[in-house]
């Protein structure tokens, strides 16, 4: 690796000193370091641009929370470079290192000697009248809800254009397996191995008990129709990006071709994960 991108979760403890550790890390073998504009910010100089990090990075580190993570994978999109992420938040699914690793994980990134564990993304648009109006990669989840004084809503469900069901709920969560630890799981619906090729589609307080989560193979097409046009109706992507939808707009998902390359520690345990961050019982 020659470039590696350093992103980071602006107001997290020590945050400063943690990129100058990785700086100097960096500097000290050889290798070429780009801030992102939030890690620039906390060192007061100048970021390198979105495009130098896209098209430079042959890595990156993300220093912060499964947010400033998922933000960061947004960034690189198209780009399938290994992304290191360092637990600085609270439950931390996705930035699975720990600060006192941060050496030795980027010793191993450096010298190719790491683990990739590969995580599906999806890709989702919104059409009117046949045109695309809005588009977005999504890491973990697509949710449609409805506004804090809206009344249940109506979502029409189209698997491969064959009708599913209609539900009458609060919304509906659309999660790849990596956000199935998160809203997905809140909402009552399954964990799923996080390198599986599964959608999983969960309705959010639904009218009917009978209306479960259900999970798909990836490699379907997924149509949603939100039928109330009297109400306030919004579509949010990992919880980063959301826009109210407008009178007969209709939602497509789809598997993305490209697929997040997470640096995983060594000697790692998806179970134990899960145990830590879940407060399971057992050892």
């Amino acid at each position: 690796m020659k470039n590696i991108a350093i992103v980071a979760k602006p107001h997290a403890d020590n945050i400063k000193g943690l990129i100058e550790s990785v700086i100097d890390f960096l500097s000290r073998h050889g290798i070429n370091y780009l801030l992102e504009d939030r890690a620039a910010s906390v060192m007061g100089v100048e970021p390198a641009s979105i495009n130098e990090i896209r098209e430079l990075s042959d890595g990156a580190i993300v220093l912060g929370g499964d947010g400033t993570l998922i933000s960061a994978i947004r960034i690189f999109d198209e780009k399938e470079i290994p992304i290191l992420g360092v637990n600085l938040g609270r439950l931390g699914f996705l930035t699975e290192t720990r600060i006192d690793e941060i050496a030795s994980a980027l010793k191993s990134m450096i010298s190719g000697e790491y683990s990739i564990e590969k995580r599906l993304k999806l890709c989702s648009e919104i059409y009117l009248n046949g045109d695309v109006t809005f588009n977005a990669s999504v890491i973990n989840d697509v949710v449609i809800n409805k506004g804090a004084l809206a009344r249940i809503i109506d979502i029409e469900l189209f698997v491969n254009d064959c009708f599913v069901n209609k539900y009458r709920a609060d919304g509906l969560i659309i999660s790849t397996p990596t956000g199935s630890t998160a809203y997905n799981l809140a909402a009552g619906g399954p964990i799923i191995y996080p390198t599986l090729n599964n959608i999983i589609i969960t309705p959010i307080c639904p009218h009917s008990l009978s209306n479960r989560p259900i999970v798909l193979d990836a490699d379907v097409i997924i149509t949603m129709k939100v039928l109330n046009n009297d109400e306030k109706v919004f579509i949010t992507y990992d919880g980063q990006i959301g826009k109210r939808l407008d009178k007969d707009e209709i939602i497509k998902i789809k598997r993305s071709p490209y697929y997040i390359n997470l640096v995983v520690p060594k000697n790692r345990n998806y179970f134990s994960v899960l145990r830590e961050k879940l407060g399971w019982g057992g050892n």
